[in-house]
């Protein structure tokens, strides 16, 4: 019995020690520096027709509090949310493409994602370069970065927000995208002050401690 005890500690140790490790692992961003590793909630449905394109609508949805701690929000794959009395878990992808699109979409929907960026030393006067479908709201560190109000397909660089800093370590970058109808995504990059990509970050998909 004593040898089934210690047998079953073993795996289980061997098995948070692989938790860990996947918790722990970071990623490049690629060679022109979008970024290609994201956690995400299912789409959350607004139970309303949000294809009007334009703050008078969509502002409101912007602003609603879904979850607890949603504007502080730092998830780890298969963390739970309660929205509306439904459980619902972040989920972590690895996407080929920088524009990253949401398979499935969800008409009339708002969808989390987030990503880890960490820097090596604090860089200031950098800009966050995004495209989404549709409209989308991005914060960095929980300062709103940029918000648009659009319907359109997910294509990089089409919106750039004012000049910020990334501290040095973990960055938390979080998007709200409103889909009104067909498909929606995101993609996400920093640039510097002359427009060329900033490479020497790394993603991660859970908090860096």
């Amino acid at each position: 019995m004593n040898k089934l005890t210690a047998m079953i500690g073993i795996c289980v140790l061997a098995v948070l020690a692989i938790i860990v490790q996947a918790q722990d692992k970071t990623f490049k961003v690629d060679d022109e520096g979008y970024i290609h590793n994201w956690l995400a909630l299912p789409a959350i449905e607004l139970g309303a027709d949000v294809g009007d394109h334009s703050e008078a609508t969509q502002k409101q949805y912007f602003e609603k509090e879904y979850f607890a701690k949603q504007k502080t929000v730092t998830p780890a794959e298969n963390d739970k949310v309660t929205v509306d009395g439904k459980e619902l878990a972040w989920k972590a992808y690895q996407i080929e493409d920088p524009c990253w699109k949401f398979d499935p979409p969800t008409d009339n929907s708002i969808c989390f994602v987030v990503a880890y960026v960490i820097a090596d030393e604090e860089i200031a006067n950098v800009s966050l370069s995004i495209g989404s479908d549709d409209s989308s709201l991005w914060t960095v560190n929980g300062a709103e970065a940029i918000k648009i109000y659009a319907g359109r397909a997910v294509e990089r660089d089409t919106d750039k927000s004012q000049p910020l800093t990334l501290k040095k370590g973990v960055n938390v970058i979080m998007a709200m995208v409103i889909n009104g109808g067909g498909e929606a995504g995101v993609c996400a990059r920093f640039v510097d002050k002359d427009g060329n990509a900033v490479k020497n970050l790394k993603v991660a998909i859970a908090p860096v401690k």
